[in-house]
């Protein structure tokens, strides 16, 4: 559901778009150069198509045979078609190429990448250890004063996702003398690892045999990392494992340092939480352990940050097309499916001056015009250009802050579905005549990501950000409702954080008034307002 609500805000762009690009280029020729839209395999997690370099890159599950992919789905563009048969099962464990043609033949490449979680966890361990998948050796580091004679293995994953680690081979001193010496593994389990140690692992019926080294390192007395939010921080340290640390921190306008009195000593690891800091504000942490003292860890928390006009009272007007920020803004943070579709329909989302919460709100209707089905909307970002029968846009606006919920208001006037694409319901395994007279739903959404760029949004190419698989998004939250609204109701949607470790790059917030806009599909006169968003903190 995710995924529709963003392919919803380009209702103008696949829509009324569509009609006025075949309007204009009714006598224009097809593309001449062959085009992977989509594709999907058995497996597939993500896919970035490059139509530049021609190349198709897939990531895949670990469960998955990159030696037998089935395909599932291959789309190109309007005449294109592939040279030859293409197969029911793909081998994709060496790149696989591809003779597209319309009028000229184009070699495309289709590649894929399966990245496995690999893990070794024993007790008094540094860091994290390292790998080598073509060697299939480990190295692993532990405390100067954890034993080698008895390093006691928590946990372990060497290969993908259905592996086994069924038995270790390793030297043991018995009787003054080395003796070689298998054992079943059943963890957590205490073995010797003065000596190099082989671990067999079973998956997909073959022994897989990995060389594990155990090696001491000195454990130096520091701060190892700070995540620092807006109102607190969590602390990470380390050290030798002896003696009693305590982890002390203060503003660096200050000099008087505080101690933290909740610190959790695990191992040669210390880990400690930050609380009542004040936002924007330079810190610096330190950790003491019985006289010897670490470097000093300056940080800097989270500003309470918020948008540019997330009031919605400033609205600009340029011809037909109304736009959800002043004239000359910058940046302009907002924006619409209004500057490609108000020459046919006018603007469907348009500043309200009455019914408000506070100065003005932002209003969004649902209507039908000529053939096409189109879903008021409003989003953080920036409508492109149209592209042939789609469009491009840019989604997201740079935010570097971790808030804790959006809250706002919300009016909603639903009506029954009425409008419906079979077609493209179908593609998607809905049924159009079941949800002929179901109420129409809105939305809100709110994600946040680390993006190293908006997200460009390209419908011809059928480029839409997953909300599910997409690995960048750190955060999310979504409000749907088929419920009418007695006037305004406030709204607070948490975030719900995928990974507490990443800071965002960027933001996207949307609100839209039917939540099956991006298949044509709604009530036409569905209405909603928004007013008065704030980020919490």
């Amino acid at each position: 559901m995710g995924r529709n609500l963003f392919k919803s805000l380009l209702l103008f762009a696949t829509g009324l778009l569509a009609v006025s690009c075949l309007i204009e280029n009714d006598m224009s020729y097809p593309s001449t150069e062959a085009v992977i839209l989509s594709m999907q395999v058995e497996g597939q997690k993500d896919i970035n198509i490059d139509t530049e370099a021609h190349t198709v890159e897939i990531v895949l599950e670990e469960s998955a045979d990159r030696t037998r992919l089935k395909l599932l789905s291959m789309q190109l563009n309007e005449g294109a078609e592939v040279d030859g048969q293409m197969p029911d099962f793909l081998d994709l464990s060496k790149p696989l190429e591809l003779t597209l043609r319309v009028y000229k033949d184009i070699k495309w490449t289709i590649k894929s990448v399966q990245p496995i979680e690999r893990y070794i966890v024993v007790e008094n361990q540094v860091g994290e250890a390292t790998f080598d998948p073509e060697s299939k050796t480990a190295v692993l580091y532990v405390s100067e004063y954890q034993p080698l004679k008895s390093v006691n293995f928590l946990d372990m994953k060497l290969e993908p996702i259905g592996s086994r680690v069924v038995s270790t081979t390793g030297f043991v001193h018995k009787d003054h003398q080395s003796v070689q010496e298998t054992l079943s593994c059943e963890f957590p389990m205490t073995l010797e690892c003065v000596m190099l140690r082989t671990f067999r692992v079973e998956y997909n019926g073959q022994n897989i045999d990995w060389t594990v080294r155990v090696q001491k390192t000195e454990v130096a007395l520091q701060i190892v990392s700070v995540n620092a939010w807006a109102r607190q921080a969590e602390v990470k340290a380390a050290y030798d494992g002896q003696g009693t640390p305590v982890i002390e921190y203060r503003k660096v306008s200050e000099q008087v340092w505080r101690t933290v009195s909740d610190a959790v000593v695990a191992q040669v690891g210390i880990s400690a939480v930050l609380k009542g800091l004040e936002p924007d504000t330079d810190y610096v942490v330190r950790v003491f352990n019985d006289g010897d003292m670490s470097a000093e860890y300056e940080f800097r928390t989270e500003a309470e940050a918020q948008l540019y006009n997330m009031g919605f009272d400033e609205w600009w007007i340029n011809g037909k097309v109304w736009y959800p920020f002043a004239e000359g803004a910058e940046p302009s943070v907002w924006d619409s499916a209004n500057p490609g579709a108000a020459t046919f329909i006018g603007s469907s989302t348009t500043p309200e001056n009455t019914f408000v919460v506070e100065g003005k709100a932002a209003r969004m209707e649902s209507k039908y015009a000529v053939i096409a089905f189109a879903a008021g909307n409003i989003y953080t970002g920036a409508f492109g250009k149209i592209a042939g029968v789609g469009a491009e846009l840019d989604w997201g606006v740079p935010f570097a802050s971790r808030p804790k919920s959006l809250k706002g208001y919300y009016s909603y006037s639903p009506k029954p579905i009425d409008r419906v694409n079979k077609e493209k319901l179908a593609a998607d395994g809905m049924d159009a005549d079941a949800l002929l007279g179901t109420m129409d739903r809105c939305q809100i959404q709110v994600i946040l990501t680390d993006w190293d760029e908006p997200f460009h949004v390209n419908t011809n190419a059928g480029q839409f950000v997953d909300i599910e698989k997409d690995e960048h998004i750190i955060a999310h939250a979504l409000l749907e409702t088929d419920v009418p609204t007695d006037g305004y109701e406030p709204f607070e949607l948490e975030l719900v954080y995928r990974d507490k470790t990443k800071t965002p790059k960027y933001v996207v917030i949307s609100a839209c008034a039917s939540y099956l806009g991006d298949y044509f599909t709604g009530g036409v006169g569905s209405l909603m307002y928004v007013d008065e968003f704030e980020f919490v903190y």
